[in-house]
């Protein structure tokens, strides 16, 4: 259960830093919506590997 946490905390940084790189080259202007799309993005994202851990781990 923890280390799904944690786990799950790093991929979420890590994909939203991936995430805005991406942005960035694609030109997109930021904003509230892109912050959003961002967020949303990398939550879900987390979401899935927390899934899989605890997949994983039962």
């Amino acid at each position: 259960m923890l280390v799904g946490l944690v786990v799950s905390t790093i991929v979420y940084f890590v994909a939203s830093h991936y995430l805005k790189r991406y942005l960035d080259e694609m030109g997109a202007p930021k904003g509230f919506t892109r912050n959003a799309l961002v967020f949303s993005a990398a939550v879900m994202i987390s979401y899935g590997v927390a899934a899989l851990i605890d997949w994983l781990a039962a």
